[in-house]
């Protein structure tokens, strides 16, 4: 374990519930302080925004972090205001986060020529935007923490010394240095050459979209306009090297009982199973045919891998659209069946298993009987 002083991007909350910060702020009495509460809390602001200015940042040292954040001896935030925030920002680290390993063969193949994006996690910032085949999105990983055995087991070589490859060797290590460990995100996989002008253009705007949708908030309105439309945000933001690794080294789903229905819920994706049941507990578009269906399998899939698989034993009327004279939709009653999941969770499932292009927007899928829907008539 390291010592360290970490700048939260919640810096301002976390002082204001100091009972150190609120005793500086409200109190007369303490020594070597303004008496004038005016003038506490201007120095207040000015040590917030000199911590707003190093968010994310770690030092590795008391000095340090005096001396970065408020000019040392020198600085103009009085002694007790400082070490108040010293003491909130404090905090025992791993020696080091565990970097990844290089990635199957199975995983570089289905890849192809990809797209990647590193992120900052303490900020939650696109450190660095690169492209590559193989192992090429841990190159700069590697090579900042000089882990050079997985550079070579995974076929690459240290990246030429540039301004930029220095900058990101530079942020990397200060991330790992913090206890945190960088995110290795693919923005676009298996790209191929470009048709026309036009392809190009639609490709590139696809690949600036996913970049840009790493940067929202995720816990509000959206900013970036070309997400609100989505039928499901992942299908236009980057994925998580760590979730495509999970895709693209899964068997293929055995033959699909019939009849079933698939349902396709996003957040499943980073959710336990308890949490996949609750997530699959929400309205649904059941017609009769499928609610007449005693036991009906249920599949639950996320980014074409499946998270759970149940059996219904029931079905509840819970609410009704507003569109088409309002259609009612329907709960499923049941649990979790050990059968279908020894077969299908965690193996991967694709839409056109169903003879569908792509996932309904509602996420709801049936199978109800084994013609496949605009299969053309012999």
């Amino acid at each position: 374990m390291r010592t360290v002083w970490t700048v939260p991007q919640n810096i301002a909350q976390i002082l204001l519930e100091s009972p150190e910060i609120q005793m500086f702020l409200t109190s007369n009495e303490l020594p070597d302080t303004a008496a004038d509460p005016r003038q506490r809390l201007a120095e207040f602001t000015r040590a917030l925004a000199a911590l707003a200015r190093h968010t994310g940042r770690a030092f590795g040292s008391v000095d340090a972090a005096n001396r970065e954040l408020f000019g040392g001896s020198a600085g103009t935030v009085p002694v007790a205001l400082r070490l108040a925030v010293l003491r909130e920002i404090v905090t025992d680290v791993d020696d080091r986060t565990p970097t990844p390993d290089p990635l199957p063969a199975m995983v570089v193949e289905q890849l192809g020529a990809y797209v990647y994006a590193l992120v900052d996690p303490r900020d939650h910032t696109v450190l660095h935007v690169g492209q590559g085949r193989g192992n090429r999105l841990f190159a700069l990983t590697w090579t900042a923490l000089g882990e050079n055995h997985k550079l070579t087991a995974g076929g690459e070589a240290p990246p030429a010394h540039t301004p930029e490859a220095d900058a990101a060797v530079h942020r990397i290590r200060a991330v790992y240095d913090s206890g945190y460990s960088v995110g290795h995100y693919v923005v676009a996989d298996r790209v191929a050459p470009a048709v026309d002008a036009d392809h190009a253009a639609g490709f590139t705007a696809q690949a600036l979209v996913s970049v840009l949708g790493l940067l929202e908030p995720h816990d509000g309105e959206l900013v970036l306009t070309n997400l609100v439309g989505a039928t499901e945000e992942s299908d236009r933001v980057a994925h998580p090297i760590e979730e495509l690794i999970r895709q693209y080294s899964a068997e293929a789903a055995p033959e699909l009982p019939t009849p079933c229905v698939v349902l396709r819920i996003t957040d499943a994706k980073s959710a336990s199973p308890e949490q996949v049941r609750g997530l699959a507990d929400r309205p649904w578009p059941a017609g009769a045919a499928a609610r007449r269906v005693d036991g009906l399998p249920i599949l639950v899939v996320a980014d074409n891998i499946v998270r759970g698989a149940y059996r219904a034993t029931g079905w509840e009327a819970a609410s009704r659209t507003e569109d088409n004279g309002g259609t009612i939709l329907y709960r499923f009653l049941g649990d979790a069946d050990p059968e279908l999941e020894k077969l299908f969770v965690d193996t991967r499932l694709t839409p056109d298993r169903l003879g569908l292009k792509r996932w309904p927007s509602h996420g709801w899928a049936p199978r109800l009987t084994r013609a496949l829907p605009h299969r053309p008539r012999p």
